[in-house]
């Protein structure tokens, strides 16, 4: 964990700690000496932040491209360890980064459906989360992100127990496959939403 990470790290846990009522679920789920394939749902601006504050361990982040472009925040980020991707293509680049940072057992943290929901229904993702658990045969730690995010509002933290996906490794699957797994991974991110919810 560099300076830069860890002072953002604690800012933000104390920033949602202090104006917040904060709900943490499931950290005695997490094997602090595993690297996982970290993925949540995404329905505000805030959910990296809040990610980066409370994961007890230290993650590698995917990042739109388009955060990149002004140089002053892409400077930054990359700082913190963020990278780029390119949501409307097949990012070979990002992929071949995200596949060698588990590899060397680092964390990698990503938003299965790729842009903020503004909706309460989870969207269709692609097959990203899946494919990079089994090829590198890394658990996936699923997160419930879960609150409107008004001050002194409820922010829930909700820690699934990882997901293995042992019984693909090894095997050649069609993308199909992936895409089903990672789709069941995010509907049932979004089956323990408590807070954000339709009224």
């Amino acid at each position: 964990m560099n300076l830069l990470y860890r002072i953002c790290h604690i800012a933000s846990n104390l920033y949602y700690r202090l104006f917040f009522k904060l709900e943490i679920e499931g950290l005695e789920h997490i094997d602090m000496s595993q690297n996982y394939v970290v993925c949540a749902n995404h329905l505000n601006w805030q959910d990296p932040v809040v990610l980066g504050g409370f994961l007890p361990f230290t993650t590698r982040f995917m990042g739109k491209k388009e955060l990149f472009k002004n140089p002053i925040v892409g400077a930054f980020i990359r700082k913190i360890g963020v990278f780029p991707v390119d949501r409307d293509s097949n990012d070979l680049k990002a992929i071949k980064m995200a596949l060698t940072l588990l590899k060397d057992k680092q964390s990698l943290g990503l938003f299965p459906e790729g842009t903020r929901n503004k909706g309460f229904e989870p969207l269709r993702v692609k097959a990203g989360t899946a494919m990079l658990a089994v090829k590198t045969q890394t658990p996936v730690l699923a997160i419930t992100i879960d609150s409107f995010y008004k001050m002194r509002g409820p922010l829930r933290i909700a820690f699934h127990k990882p997901i293995f996906l042992d019984a693909y490794y090894g095997q050649k699957l069609e993308a199909d496959v992936y895409e089903a797994i990672s789709q069941k991974i995010i509907d049932d991110i979004y089956s323990d939403l408590k807070y954000y919810k339709h009224n």
